[in-house]
């Protein structure tokens, strides 16, 4: 069984057309949860709807909590999934899922899961495709459109975020070891369980773009180009508060795992735990000894200047 979590919000303007992406998937062996965050607008009506109309395979998640925003809501919906599932997957409110995506990432986690076993954390995910908010294509690679590496390594991992969480699934292990929220400090999910992955175990890419991935207006500044331009509009400070975001995490990851790392890792995240506070030559000496860079010599450029 694969337990699908959805957390929404003021998203009743496009989420009949994502669950219906989801009901129409080629694979059954599906279970959608899904928790609001207070809308204002239609969209718990449009979801008691469908957990009405399809009671073995949407449940609609009511409690007390509040308000919880983006990250705490995931975090609650990753409380509720049952142990017995084999594989978790996230869903944005607003995105479109191609009908074979839970069949190609099933099968290709399989394969993961076949050579290594089923013990060993295994995220697999796969690329996007940039829509409008009509569906209109702008790019049909999103991981190209904002030059990131499909197949990170733990140090392009610590300092950049490749992988977006509505691509995911992940295997029991990976879930059971990341545990049933993400650590407070950490900027997200999307971060927390492929850092687990790449660490304790792997992480596998599926070249297909498999969602059509909404760009609205409020997330064209997460997801503008990444040419000269748009990189000197951002400044120093910001790049310090991204960076000084990024070691605070391998901090809070170094911490949570110390006594299960391998003896390499163990060391690289002991170090990199050091950077923050080192003198200014030290900071720099380290990022670099340590290779933590981004995709790009502009954006690695400006990780070495504002550490």
């Amino acid at each position: 069984m694969i337990d699908i979590l959805m957390a929404t919000f003021n998203g009743g303007h496009w989420l009949r057309q994502q669950i219906d992406s989801i009901l129409a998937q080629t694979s059954p062996e599906w279970r959608l949860i899904i928790r609001d965050d207070g809308s204002a607008d239609e969209t718990v009506r449009i979801c008691q709807e469908y957990a009405l109309r399809y009671p073995e395979k949407i449940r609609l998640l009511v409690d007390d909590c509040g308000r919880l925003k983006s990250g705490g809501n995931f975090s609650r919906l990753l409380a509720q999934t049952s142990r017995q599932a084999d594989y978790t997957m996230f869903s944005d409110q607003d995105d479109v899922w191609e009908p074979r995506k839970i069949e190609i990432l099933l099968a290709a986690t399989q394969e993961m899961e076949a050579q290594h076993g089923p013990a060993v954390p295994i995220l697999t995910h796969s690329d996007s495709q940039v829509v409008d908010e009509n569906l209109h294509l702008i790019a049909p690679s999103l991981l190209k459109y904002l030059n990131r590496a499909p197949n990170p390594d733990v140090n392009r991992l610590c300092m950049e975020l490749p992988i977006l969480g509505h691509s995911v699934m992940m295997n029991r292990a990976c879930k059971v070891l990341g545990g049933a929220s993400v650590p407070d400090g950490f900027g997200s999910w999307d971060w927390w369980f492929p850092l687990v992955a790449v660490v304790f175990g792997y992480i596998h890419f599926v070249k297909e773009p498999l969602v059509r991935y909404r760009r609205h207006p409020s997330t064209a500044i997460l997801l503008r180009g990444h040419g000269l331009s748009a990189y000197l509009t951002r400044s120093l400070r910001d790049h310090h508060r991204r960076v000084n975001i990024s070691l605070r995490q391998c901090e809070i990851f170094h911490k949570i795992f110390e006594d299960r790392l391998d003896p390499e890792h163990k060391a690289f995240f002991a170090s990199v735990s050091r950077i923050r506070s080192a003198s200014w030559l030290m900071r720099r000496v380290l990022v670099v000894r340590h290779r933590l860079f981004k995709t790009g010599f502009l954006k690695t450029a400006g990780v070495v200047l504002a550490v």
